[in-house]
């Protein structure tokens, strides 16, 4: 499993920011990663022309893809290494496309009820399109950070797709190290990794480990 798409059509859920920690997780785990940014706001661009300045930082790979050929010929180049797509939070084309592509698909949702609707209109897309639901994966994201239990709030979505186990809190470490174009693994308190950073890592492995 190479290919991962974010994905949502429904804006501010968080989907660049967790795009750009996990490539940046997975390039500092010694992977090459390349990243189809389809968002028009292309924060992913800009985030890989930061990290480029500074030597000391591994870095990922970037093409701008507007239109679903360039996506498809993009996902279609060969490449050795792990392939991120960056939807925009719209329902078109493109997006549709990249949610086709990607092997794994993961959905970030904030722990909120008026999330349903939203998530209901992406469900509806995803069963009209021809590919695997088993696939597409949610991730409870903007969570409370001291929340523990969420089968509540789960059963209230009543979602056909399955729930990833780990969450993600919010938490401002998140602007803070995107601002200077560092992942939240690589911000630390002390000599320790920042609270989003710890807990972003345990949901990077998780998605370690299912790729693999």
């Amino acid at each position: 499993m190479k290919t991962i798409t974010i994905c949502h059509t429904k804006g501010g859920v968080g989907k660049t920011t967790i795009l750009i920690n996990l490539a940046i997780f997975f390039a500092n785990r010694g992977l090459s990663v390349r990243v189809a940014d389809c968002d028009p706001n292309k924060v992913a661009t800009f985030i890989s022309k930061v990290r480029s300045k500074n030597k000391e930082l591994k870095n990922f790979s970037v093409t701008i893809c507007d239109n679903t050929q360039k996506l498809e010929n993009f996902i279609n180049t060969p490449f050795d290494g792990l392939t991120f797509i960056d939807t925009a939070g719209v329902d078109n084309e493109l997006t549709r496309k990249g949610v086709e592509l990607g092997e794994l698909c993961i959905v970030p949702v904030a722990a909120s009820i008026t999330e349903v609707i939203g998530l209901k209109t992406f469900e509806a897309i995803v069963n009209s399109l021809n590919i695997d639901k088993s696939k597409i994966k949610i991730l409870l994201n903007q969570v409370h950070v001291r929340a523990e239990k969420f089968s509540s709030f789960e059963e209230q979505l009543k979602t056909e797709f399955e729930f990833l186990k780990s969450t993600l809190p919010q938490l401002n470490d998140f602007k803070k190290s995107l601002s200077s174009g560092r992942s939240v693994i690589e911000q630390y308190k002390k000599d320790e990794l920042c609270s989003a950073g710890n807990r972003f890592k345990i949901f990077a492995q998780e998605i370690e480990e299912i790729i693999e």
